[in-house]
């Protein structure tokens, strides 16, 4: 039976089980960390650069390292947690780290752009129709209040239909990876009656990965903030320190290596809880499918 306990476990055990593939995982990441932090220094040098900063291309240019490594780690991110799936429903499969790069990656990324696209469509649309929805309670009220009124409920309301349905399909990536085909309808079926249990796993994993985020940031940033806060109404000293913290990220030295290696950690984590507890949801549904089979088949 599929319940919060047992989905934990089963992400929790590759994470016990399967530590070397996890330490590559990690180990992916903080190259790619130390590539994007590397980037990022340049364009912000770039950036101060009063001949660089009046030249929008330049600007651009700048840029385009950012935008390139950026979009290369999010390819990385789904081979990675394809990885973490592939441990969880095919143990025996091997490899390096259960890295791959095939169709199964392929259709996965097929799937995050078919949702993106939904995502964004219905997104857009929920949005016009609460501002119509905000027009015509202005002018019913006469009042700005009905309004507001209108936007904050709207905005929770399309939180809380975007949450649904990135839960009620969360199962789609391992069964794709499993079926060998994108699978959608299945994943529909299977989570019927079960978004609590899939959304219970998620928000656990979630704040855990979360607090560890964010102690990572006190680490690595926590001066930073402290001096942005006492340089608060100053400008001349929060410019400094914002030059500071750029210098000490932007170039291969300890604070960049401490904070690529922390983020590195925490995502390398992330990968492994968040794919391995999906994955684990669906193996034990599956499992639980085929024990009724074998109960009324024999």
């Amino acid at each position: 039976m599929l319940s919060v306990g047992r989905i934990l476990e089963g992400a929790f055990g590759l994470l016990r089980e399967r530590y070397v593939a996890v330490a590559v995982w990690t180990g992916i990441y903080l190259a790619g960390n130390i590539a994007l932090m590397l980037s990022f220094g340049s364009m912000f040098g770039a950036a101060m650069n009063p001949a660089v900063a009046t030249d929008p291309s330049a600007v651009i240019g700048a840029m385009i390292p950012v935008y390139l490594i950026s979009f290369v780690m999010g390819l990385v991110g789904i081979i990675l947690y394809a990885a973490a799936m592939r441990a969880v429903l095919r143990p025996d499969a091997g490899g390096l780290a259960y890295l791959r790069l095939g169709m199964d990656e392929l259709r996965l990324l097929g799937l995050v752009i078919l949702f993106g696209i939904v995502g964004f469509v219905l997104m857009v649309a929920f949005m016009i129709l609460i501002s119509l929805l905000g027009v015509g309670a202005a002018m019913g009220s006469q009042s700005s209040g009905g309004t507001v009124i209108v936007m904050i409920v709207g905005m929770i309301a399309l939180f809380a239909v975007m949450l649904y349905f990135i839960v009620r399909f969360s199962l789609a990536f391992p069964l794709t990876l499993h079926r060998g085909r994108i699978t959608l309808g299945e994943a529909w079926r299977l989570s019927r009656g079960r978004f609590w249990t899939l959304f219970g796993a998620a928000f656990v994993i979630t704040v855990l990965v979360s607090v560890l985020n964010m102690a990572v940031s006190l680490v690595t940033m926590g001066s930073y903030m402290f001096d942005m806060m006492a340089a608060a109404g100053n400008p001349e000293a929060a410019a400094r320190a914002m030059e500071s913290q750029t210098r000490s990220f932007g170039q291969l030295g300890p604070m960049m290596i401490l904070s690529s290696l922390g983020g590195a950690i925490v995502a390398g984590l992330w990968v492994a809880l968040s794919g391995g507890s999906i994955a684990t949801a669906a193996k034990l549904l599956l499992d639980d499918e085929m024990d009724d089979a074998e109960d009324v088949f024999g």
